[in-house]
């Protein structure tokens, strides 16, 4: 008797996960099969199956149709598709797709054949090489359903790509036109570490980050590696501060996505990105920051404040200009004296390096960029945020300097002039 496992295909939706309902295993007249039900994994149902030989039966698999969605495993095939190593790389998502979608029979010798083919061809893929890759993408047509076929020869395509070829020259013809879907990102992601600053700075411009918060990443090396070229390169509107220690499965000072969020974690807070406020959470209310303190962090960092909101018991006091750096402005210094230095600063603008405005709120730990649709760098986005809205020690702020780069200074306004004069309300 050899157990063998089998698959029918994307399971419908009674076969949802944790469901342990599989359809029956066709019985020819020279094998008996009997089925014990495993719970759904991948969106595929699978059973574990003893195919008994009758008489003058060898045993081998039945043939299954050209056509079929079915996969057919034998224990030896099973155990061929554990890579020795548990650390993520290719094997492990070559062997995740064939549980996914593969089809027809496979044992042992064939199992291991088509993994070799599709690892090496990805390895050649990353180095231009035509014929490997080439083999890799006829295996996975011959040996996968079609969109998870089509999903594995993006990837491929991702690395050929990133390895600096053209997709024009990729040899197998692409449906898509140079972009990155998610699952296709998730595999690079989930692949072995790749360091080339190169290849990443070429994946990031065939990917969003609309597409990244899509994409199941955790706190992946390769993450790291993509984040170091995207932070220059994307842009978003909002982010918040918010405090907290590191996720005990994410090490502090690394990108993660989770949840649909963006975030950078640190020891002692986490910076969640996003598209606008609404995909925030509700975050707990900060103690509001004296206006000394503000102006501090300002002068440490080079951040020039355009206007200041403060608020003493239940009164709002309010300073700003028409676009120049007010945060050395003796004035402040005269408020701040009138109000006993009691005040708590609400609301900063701040100018940014590419000369957009960031309204940070000190109360939520909340940064946004002025304006219905824009949208600004991500490392300025941060860097700003982390610096003005939370105390950094020094050390975080070399952190932070490591993984955002420096606080540049923003373009001179145009109409920068000593005779600037200030607004100064109470309400």
């Amino acid at each position: 008797m050899s157990p063998t496992w089998s698959s029918n295909g994307p399971a419908d939706p009674a076969h949802r996960a944790g469901s342990s309902i599989c359809a029956p295993h066709r019985t020819s007249a020279n094998s008996r099969t009997t089925s014990t039900a495993f719970p759904a994994r991948t969106g595929r149902c699978f059973s574990l199956s003893v195919n008994c030989p009758l008489p003058g039966n060898k045993g081998i698999f039945p043939p299954l149709p050209g056509s079929s969605t079915a996969l057919l495993l034998d224990a030896s095939a099973l155990g061929a598709l554990q890579p020795a190593d548990d650390s993520p790389g290719i094997p492990h998502l070559v062997s995740r797709s064939v549980l996914e979608g593969g089809r027809g029979t496979l044992d042992k010798a064939a199992t291991e054949k088509f993994l070799n083919t599709v690892v090496q061809g990805a390895e050649a893929a990353r180095v231009g090489e035509r014929v490997p890759t080439r083999d890799a993408v006829d295996a996975l047509t011959a040996r996968m359903t079609t969109d998870v076929a089509d999903r594995m020869s993006t990837f491929l395509a991702a690395l050929w790509q990133g390895g600096g070829s053209t997709l024009a020259s990729f040899p197998a013809p692409q449906r898509g036109v140079g972009h990155l879907d998610e699952t296709a990102l998730m595999y690079l992601l989930e692949s072995e570490e790749i360091a080339d600053a190169a290849f990443w700075d070429r994946v990031v411009r065939m990917i969003s980050l609309s597409i990244l918060l899509r994409t199941p990443a955790a706190g992946t090396g390769n993450l790291q590696h993509l984040m170091r070229e995207a932070i220059r390169l994307w842009t978003s509107r909002v982010c918040m501060i918010v405090p907290g220690t590191a996720d005990a499965d994410i090490s502090p000072w690394r990108w993660a996505v989770k949840a649909g969020q963006l975030i950078l974690q640190t020891p002692r807070f986490h910076v969640l990105v996003a598209q606008s406020r609404r995909q925030l959470p509700q975050g707990q209310e900060h103690d509001l920051p004296r206006l000394d303190e503000v102006r501090n962090r300002a002068d440490r960092f080079g951040i020039p404040l355009t206007s200041l909101r403060m608020v003493v018991t239940d009164r709002h006091v309010g300073y700003g200009g028409p676009g120049d750096d007010i945060s050395h402005d003796a004035q402040l210094d005269g408020i701040s004296d009138a109000l006993g230095q009691a005040e708590g600063v609400i609301e900063a603008e701040a100018r940014i390096p590419s000369g957009e405005t960031l309204q940070c709120l000190f109360g939520t730990g909340i940064a946004s960029a002025r304006g219905a649709r824009t949208q600004v760098p991500l490392d300025a986005l941060l860097g700003t945020t982390a610096r003005l809205l939370s105390d950094l020690s020094s050390d975080e702020a070399e952190k932070i300097t490591q993984l955002l780069g420096t606080q540049g200074p923003p373009p001179r306004p145009a109409m920068e002039s000593a005779q600037l004069r200030r607004r100064i309300g109470l309400r």
